[in-house]
């Protein structure tokens, strides 16, 4: 922790990013939240948005877009990186928070 001083002269400490980011975050059990409701409204948004996709025909449904964008040797490769990535991310952090507890 640094102190860092304000412009009305108050002093606060602020944490430095290496060492919020160094390792996976760690919380109390008591202060865990769990994702569950997150991950559920990621899916029933999904689902929402798809059938008015497919109902209205006004807009194309998430499945179609992400073949059109995987389509183009461009945009595919972007695409395609950054859906491995999230993947890789979600996939390995169980294995990172092994390694650094």
């Amino acid at each position: 922790m640094v102190a860092k001083k304000c412009k009305n002269g108050m002093e606060f400490l602020q944490q430095k990013l290496s060492s919020v980011f160094s390792a996976p975050l760690v919380l109390d059990k008591q202060d865990k939240k769990s994702g569950s409701i997150a991950w559920s409204g990621l899916a029933l948004g999904i689902i929402v948005y798809d059938i008015y996709a497919i109902k209205s025909k006004k807009i194309e449904t998430l499945t179609r877009s992400f073949w059109r964008l995987t389509e183009k040797p461009l945009t595919g490769s972007i695409f395609t990186g950054v859906w491995l990535g999230l993947t890789f991310h979600l996939l390995i952090e169980k294995l990172i928070r092994k390694n650094f507890n």
